[in-house]
């Protein structure tokens, strides 16, 4: 942790990072939600597409990269 970060704000940090993280993830769903439109997604799902299995999948790609990004950028 760092010396500007005492334990006395550790707490103040996580309820702002709770929060940041519910803007993220309703930020996420809607971009995966826009990326599911159009010709492009229409020829990958085929004649049967869900829609909502598709959406699941594609929210669990974008965060497992976003994860990923982060370990990235902490390993510079």
């Amino acid at each position: 942790m760092s010396k500007i970060i005492t334990m006395s704000k550790t707490k103040e940090f996580n309820m702002l990072a709770d929060k940041a993280t519910k803007e993220a993830m309703d930020a996420i769903y809607n971009i995966c939600d826009w990326t599911l439109t159009g010709d492009d997604v229409d020829q990958l799902l085929g004649s049967t597409p869900d829609i909502n299995e598709a959406h699941s999948y594609m929210m669990k790609l974008v965060i497992s990269n976003l994860s990923q990004y982060a370990k990235d950028l902490n390993n510079e």
